[in-house]
């Protein structure tokens, strides 16, 4: 059986210290395979939640978060004297954002199947107290079941079912008037590229080949073609089909395959009768947004240069019911050498597809990605344009990758090769390693130069003098790269007996010198003095109260550094529950700037990517920051006049990229921070002076006023450091990043 979700109004409300929140999940009739939909009533006086259900069959699912002091032994729904038992510890990383330090939010999902009688169904949520072994009731949920339940679940559609598809209709989806203001416009412009819509079909069932057909003939922009390879189908139903589409609308042209070749072949056939500029990657079973050819054509007439167009993407159930969200980076090469970033909906100039020889034969399954990576081996950087817009709904099918890999295996075999060749190709030496667990992703790891640099950590004592102890033992004892030094930025000072120690011990390590900087408290000018002093040609700020947590760290970090091209590299950096505190800076978040993937866990992935793959950034912050000394030094190294204390990581960060450097957050390189809470109080105090002045300074000098950061989607929220949903982005508009 199929299912759909509505979340209840008063998502979250709180009974003494307790927090829960209810997603209704209502069963259809899987013979006819209607819609089905539950409609929100109203909210219960005191607390709690009325539905009606279309169906007499209900899952009762949601979150609940106990007291601080409470544990939880079961979770039940309660009728009289009937009992439901609930199935706990679904993960909810949205609760555990929301209820970081409680002990039992990441685990707090739960669902129970009930059944319903004809009228009003009460149902007492309870959970048992792990100390008193009792039954404690949080919240009661109505249900209201028709006697023509069957006939409303035959004519009713359902309203929104979740918080994306809410979000998708009031924040994202052109209205009615939008959309006639495109076809009114379109119609009118003189100079209109042709698009031609690629589509290989095979034994497509035909309620999914007749949607994927309506939703390119209900498109806003009219200069298309529909160019179909019909890869040798057994089913009349599907000849038939498509014959009547062809004949109803001459746009559309069929390409009749005697013998089934799989996709590469069929969609090959389909590129030779292709006659437009750009040509569009379509499967038989999934649809188009209305508006999704009108922003390729504006973009084409836009960006004449482009080669590549490349959207966001969500995905669409057999109900029509729209989850699983992507909001793409901008433009980002190491991403797309980790995970298929470009996939849906990906255009191409058709004249480079055929001097490519088209899609390659073999690589079935991942022949969108291996030709991504043929592309972009090909075109500058400027010629690959990201729209960021949901323009594709990806259908989930038992038979379709977008449901798991599992269902297609070949297509991960076939995407590994496609990396591997390019990697052969361009970058000889790379190794590769996938990644554990879904979704598919591939680690890279990128050889050191012939002879291994001497990388040289700077540590400054800005922080308490004692946490250097700690910082040196643990770079010694858990650095699996042996050819380092470390350098400790002293500003004097007096000494108590304990720090005379320490300082002597740190004299009596063979790979640590102290550079002394008598008086200076300034986070820029003491890294910089450093610097200077420092025998490396790798560089690497490290902050005095991280611990490295993998012994690869500084071995990741250095080849990530030595790579042409790249200017900074950061680690991502952790606290000691193993959530990320930084996996790159964000420009304009919180009207200053954030940390991606803040309070997130490394190994979750989100609405806005995967933390657990190396990805550009703008910027890395100066808190694990590695880059080559003759680049530091060619940037100016950090401002230590207008940028003594803030932002100093930021500004040569952008000093790098207007070079033509690219900045890059790895995963791989994890460091936890384990300082004092003396140490954190003093750094947020320092910040919080500083912050004003010196980020004002830094607006001034980069105009970053009305400046969108290209790596971070403009459909997420800029409040949130967790990637989230935010407002509605201009329509026709993408978001111009700092140069």
């Amino acid at each position: 059986m199929k299912s759909l979700l509505q979340e209840a109004a008063g998502a979250a409300q709180r009974m003494d210290d307790t927090a829960c929140s209810l997603l209704h999940e209502v069963q259809f009739d899987p013979i006819r395979q209607r819609r089905a939909s539950e409609k929100l009533a109203s909210e219960m006086d005191g607390g709690g939640y009325v539905v009606e259900a279309l169906s007499s069959r209900l899952t009762i699912g949601g979150w609940f978060v106990p007291p601080q002091e409470s544990g939880i032994c079961g979770l039940r729904a309660r009728r009289g004297g009937q009992l439901y038992v609930a199935r706990r510890k679904h993960r909810r990383h949205d609760v555990w954002h929301r209820y970081p330090k409680h002990p039992f939010s990441l685990d707090s999902g739960f669902a129970v199947i009930v059944r319903l009688q004809l009228g009003w169904n009460e149902f007492r949520l309870e959970f048992k107290e792990e100390s008193t072994r009792r039954w404690r009731e949080f919240t009661v949920c109505r249900i209201w079941l028709s006697p023509w339940w069957p006939l409303k679940a035959w004519v009713c559609r359902p309203e929104c079912l979740s918080e994306y598809e809410m979000w998708a209709r009031q924040e994202h989806d052109p209205s009615v008037c939008e959309l006639r203001t495109m076809r009114t416009t379109q119609a009118e412009q003189a100079d209109r590229p042709v698009l031609s819509v690629l589509m290989p079909t095979y034994n497509t069932p035909v309620k999914w080949l007749e949607r994927a057909i309506d939703s390119v003939l209900g498109q806003t922009y009219s200069n298309w073609e529909l160019c179909i390879a019909d890869d040798g189908s057994q089913s009349r139903h599907v000849r038939r089909t498509l014959r009547k589409y062809a004949a109803r609308d001459s746009r559309i042209r069929i390409t009749w395959r005697l013998r089934s070749g799989h996709i590469c072949n069929a969609s090959n056939s389909a590129l030779e009768s292709c006659r437009g500029v750009f040509t569009v990657l379509m499967d038989h079973d999934d649809e188009l947004a209305p508006d999704a050819l009108h922003h390729v054509a504006e973009r084409i007439v836009q960006q004449p240069e482009v080669m590549m167009i490349f959207s966001d993407e969500d995905k669409i159930d057999e109900s029509g019911i729209r989850s699983g969200p992507y909001f793409k980076s901008g433009w980002n090469y190491d991403l797309l050498l980790g995970e298929n970033c470009v996939s849906h909906m990906g255009a191409y100039r058709t004249s480079l597809l055929r001097e490519l020889g088209g899609f390659r034969p073999g690589f079935e399954g991942s022949q969108d990605w291996d030709l991504a990576l043929r592309v972009v081996a090909r075109v500058p950087q400027g010629a690959v344009v990201h729209i960021p817009r949901v323009l594709y709904h990806w259908r989930i099918l038992p038979q379709s990758t977008a449901s798991s890999m599992e269902a297609k295996p070949y297509a991960r075999d076939a995407g590994r090769r496609a990396v591997a060749e390019h990697l052969e190709l361009h970058h000889p030496g790379v190794r590769m390693e996938e990644l554990p667990g879904p979704p598919d992703g591939w680690r890279l790891h990128w050889p050191l130069p012939e002879t291994p640099p001497l990388v040289s950590i700077i540590v400054s004592n800005l922080a308490p003098f004692e946490e250097l102890h700690d910082a040196v033992d643990m770079i010694e004892r858990n650095t699996s790269y042996a050819n380092y030094e470390i350098l400790v930025a002293d500003s004097g000072g007096d000494r108590s007996s304990g720090e005379l120690e320490l300082r002597a011990w740190l004299l009596s390590r063979s790979k640590v010198r102290i550079v002394e900087a008598p008086g200076v408290n300034c986070w820029s000018k003491l890294n910089n003095l450093a610097a200077r002093e420092s025998r490396g040609s790798v560089l690497v700020f490290l902050h005095p109260g991280l611990r490295p947590s993998s012994p690869d760290w500084l071995r990741e970090l250095c080849s990530q550094a030595c790579r042409a091209g790249v200017g900074a590299v950061g680690g991502q950096l952790r606290d000691l529950l193993g959530t990320i505190q930084h996996g790159g800076i964000v420009l304009g978040m919180n009207g200053s700037t954030g940390y991606l993937f803040r309070n997130w866990l490394p190994d979750a992935n989100t609405i806005g990517g995967r933390p657990d793959l190396v990805r550009e950034v703008t910027a890395v912050t100066g808190d694990c920051l590695t880059v080559m000394k003759y680049r530091f030094e060619e940037a100016g190294g950090f401002d230590e006049v207008a940028l003594p204390d803030m932002h100093a990581d930021l500004d040569l960060c952008l000093r790098l990229r207007a070079a033509g450097l690219r900045q890059l957050c790895t995963p791989f390189a994890p460091l936890v921070f384990q300082s004092t809470q003396t140490a954190c109080d003093r750094r947020v105090r320092a910040r919080r002076a500083a912050e004003a002045k010196q980020f004002a300074a830094i607006v001034q000098r980069w105009r970053l006023e009305r400046a969108v950061d290209p790596y971070f989607n403009p459909n997420l929220s800029l409040e949130a450091e967790v990637p989230m949903l935010g407002r509605r982005p201009a329509i026709g508009v993408e978001p111009s990043g700092v140069s």
